[in-house]
């Protein structure tokens, strides 16, 4: 019965977002091939990060104001949301003012999640179990004077455990950590190509190759996906999307192999009520 309501009450809100934005439109780098909407507290759940074991999506969201945070799970055979995790952040990081989590990544049975908000000087990496969605006790505090603006994203390579991180403003550089050697750090990857990164939502690799997902204000509707030589630091816009709406904040991004071939999903925020998550078929070297 509270189904049947939840159902009824949902179904006018997801209406209403699919009215108030238009579909996206298909670019010569980048065609759309499907996109779920969410809503309410789903939308909640999702509107930051997402990432993936191939078996489920695994989201987090932030409502600063509200000093709310979640984290969630997407079956990925159904695309419903089976579990969310209200205020997942450990009580060290909420007492310090942490409230917001960006763009997250999987890896190894983990989710490796960016925290941010409050005093800046404590941005930090906090990992989650990927079955139950608890914090495992591992808390990295990140140096304030790099990320003096917070941590907005986060992306392991799954090759070889390292964890890679920018800044979110005018960043010159991506810095290295290792993900099993305590979170030690490696390398800072100085930057070529077309430039400092601004505005990354989110990361993922592929094939050894690091993609992120831009929202760059500059952009209007077109939504850049960035792609990183990690070996030498060049940077080049590998994709564009067309939103086709100027309201729309292009958030995390994950990539997801069906029979053989590789689709970018990402996550955009209509900033009224809904959260599109979008499947895109693009060409991957």
């Amino acid at each position: 019965m509270l189904q049947n309501i939840r159902l009824i009450l949902l179904f006018p809100l997801i209406i209403l977002t699919l009215i108030t934005t238009p579909r996206a439109v298909d670019t010569e780098t980048a065609v759309l091939k499907s996109q779920n909407v969410f809503v309410m507290e789903q939308a909640l759940a999702m509107g930051q990060g997402i990432t993936t074991d191939g078996e489920y999506f695994y989201t987090s969201g932030a409502a600063t104001g509200l000093h709310v945070t979640m984290l969630a799970k997407i079956d990925i055979k159904t695309m419903k949301m089976t579990e969310q995790h209200l205020n997942p952040l450990p009580d060290v990081c909420t007492q310090r003012g942490n409230n917001h989590i960006g763009g997250i990544s999987y890896y190894n049975g983990k989710i490796y999640a960016p925290v941010e908000g409050g005093n800046v000087q404590k941005a930090c990496i906090v990992v989650y179990d990927a079955k139950t969605l608890e914090a495992t006790g591992e808390i990295y505090d990140l140096p304030g004077d790099i990320f003096d603006y917070g941590i907005p994203w986060l992306a392991v390579d799954p090759e070889t455990g390292l964890l890679y991180t920018s800044q979110f403003k005018n960043a010159p550089a991506i810095y290295v950590y290792d993900v099993n050697n305590n979170m030690s750090f490696v390398k800072e990857l100085p930057l070529t190509g077309i430039g400092e990164l601004n505005r990354i939502q989110g990361g993922e690799f592929y094939n050894g190759s690091l993609y992120l997902s831009q929202d760059s204000q500059d952009n209007g509707k077109l939504k850049r996906l960035i792609k990183v030589d990690v070996a030498t630091g060049e940077v080049t816009v590998h994709a564009e999307r067309n939103v086709n709406g100027n309201n729309i904040e292009s958030e995390g991004m994950t990539f997801l192999v069906k029979n053989g071939t590789p689709s970018l999903y990402v996550l955009d925020y209509n900033k009224l009520i809904g959260v599109f998550l979008r499947e895109y078929n693009i060409s991957l070297d």
